[in-house]
């Protein structure tokens, strides 16, 4: 197996990578974990990529697995690749807020050829899983590349379980603009009944806390929304999601559903989400295992408030939820007898 990551960052690639090596070491599999450390600053990423193509694994295993972008540019005869994202900044987001690329010659050049690798050497794999529905039709808008969705599981879900629901929803998540932690803040002020908004998570960014912050200042919300601006304990995650009335996912075309989204449905929470969330949307159907809203704060804050005002409502969506993992097969067997089929 092969993966990128970002160096002391915690985030989605490295789960899903960890986790699936113990998956398939639990069913009997030898596995050699490559780790390659990889920087998304924009002028360094074209030397980074040609080091790992330099990288000869092609007679270390039976079977190589890359899954985030660019490990699939290691070379294997019999390369399969669980493809998790693009850098989003070269493709989707590119000409949007997020874009993290410059549109100057040199940033345009760049992207051009961050594309032009992807194009070359993603068709040498012998077979490509995507996350989400999303992003293999990303796959096949940008790059012609066909592929088959693999949902990923949870690697230890029985740490998520239900309790009586206290009083707040709670979003935990890197803190970012695309993941939009400020809608929530905004939202709070729109709230009509007692509930509250707690956000967890480190901060990318020290000027977006400072962001929330101000907003939270400004509008005398601190008896509504809880800023935990850290990295939590998965314990905590979980005793912080069994306790309350749902969870908040709002980023802005989120690759996949989401790990917050699979861990609120094993604990039986319905999972409130934007309209323009992408992957949420794949899992999470509105009124029946959680809420879609309007991305904007009058919205999401009605949405708050529903589940404030229907606690029987909202367990009824959070078993909705906790049935839909089984109707999505999201399952590690799954997982594996895909990627070695």
């Amino acid at each position: 197996m092969a993966n990128t990551y970002v160096p002391f960052v915690d985030g989605g690639g490295r789960i899903i990578a960890s986790d699936l090596a113990s998956a398939l070491r639990e069913r009997g599999h030898e596995v050699e974990k490559l780790d390659i450390p990889f920087s998304s600053v924009w002028h360094e990423m074209l030397e980074q990529m040609l080091a790992i193509r330099m990288i000869d694994v092609r007679e270390q295993a039976d079977v190589l697995i890359t899954i985030r972008t660019p490990s699939h540019l290691l070379r294997h005869p019999n390369k399969r690749t669980w493809f998790i994202h693009h850098h989003r900044g070269a493709y989707d987001l590119w000409g949007t807020p997020y874009q993290d690329i410059p549109s100057t010659p040199r940033g345009i050049a760049v992207r051009d050829a961050i594309r032009a690798a992807d194009n070359l050497y993603l068709p040498e794999s012998q077979r490509i899983f995507t996350n989400s529905r999303i992003v293999g039709e990303r796959l096949r808008e940008y790059n012609d590349i066909d592929s088959t969705v693999l949902y990923p599981p949870l690697g230890a879900p029985a740490r998520f379980v239900t309790r009586e629901s206290s009083n707040y929803v709670f979003y935990p998540s890197r803190m970012l603009g695309h993941k939009r932690q400020l809608l929530a803040v905004e939202a709070a002020a729109h709230l009509t009944t007692d509930a509250r908004i707690v956000l967890a998570g480190v901060p990318d960014d020290p000027g977006y806390l400072e962001q929330l912050r101000a907003v939270i200042a400004e509008h005398r919300l601190e008896d509504r929304v809880e800023l935990m601006p850290t990295w939590i304990d998965e314990q905590v995650k979980a005793d912080l999601i069994a306790s309350s009335m749902g969870v908040l996912y709002l980023p802005f075309l989120e690759d996949s559903y989401g790990y917050v989204t699979l861990e609120a449905f094993h604990a039986a929470k319905p999972v409130i989400t934007c309209q323009d969330s992408g992957g949420t949307l794949e899992i999470v159907e509105d009124s029946a295992n959680g809420l879609v809203v309007a991305p904007d704060p009058c919205s999401l804050a009605r949405a708050i408030d529903r589940l404030r005002e229907s606690a029987e409502q909202a367990r009824a969506m959070g078993a909705a939820g906790q049935r839909s993992l089984a109707e999505h097969d999201i399952s590690w067997d799954n997982v594996v007898s895909s990627l070695l089929g």
